[in-house]
């Protein structure tokens, strides 16, 4: 009796050691999230700085979430734009693999500038001044005479 009983104590731990061993694992996953975001909350406060202007406020209030771009951000090339609002993204979301949705502002003028969602990171452009300083990108409808028409989403996925 009492190796019959040895013998299930073992089973037993064994069952909880392989039931706690994923536990443990993401246990270390949600630390290495942690400090992800942590990196990207003092990347963001360099950003959000008077040395670079990149965002000047966050409305949290609603999703998605308003974002107010500053001086930095419109300065900025395509490829630059689209990392700040990822990185942002993964910030808000709080984990370095999900996004949240964000709904890009002109901290000046209070106008809505773009958006980064489901369909990826896109910009709306104004007009064919803003279409040529962004050359990377394509506008989806133009005029026949090339004048953007309107708000002309730009995307660079």
């Amino acid at each position: 009796m009492g190796r019959q009983s040895g013998m299930r104590r073992t089973i037993a731990g064994l069952f909880l050691l392989f039931l706690l061993s994923p536990s443990l694992s993401q246990s270390q996953d949600f630390k290495a999230w942690q400090l992800k975001t942590a990196q990207f909350k003092e990347w963001l406060d360099i950003l959000q700085g008077d040395a670079y202007k990149f965002w000047t406020r966050l409305d949290g209030t609603r999703r998605p979430h308003k974002l107010y771009v500053g001086e930095g951000f419109n300065k900025a090339d395509l490829k630059d734009k689209e990392q700040f609002v990822e990185i942002f993204s993964h910030y808000l979301a709080g984990h370095p693999e999900k996004f949240m949705l964000i709904d890009l502002y002109d901290a000046g003028t209070g106008a809505a500038i773009g958006e980064f969602g489901w369909g990826g990171f896109k910009l709306f452009v104004a007009g064919p001044s803003q279409a040529a300083q962004d050359k990377s990108n394509t506008a989806i409808a133009d005029n026949p005479d090339g004048t953007a028409a309107g708000k002309t989403a730009v995307t660079s996925k």
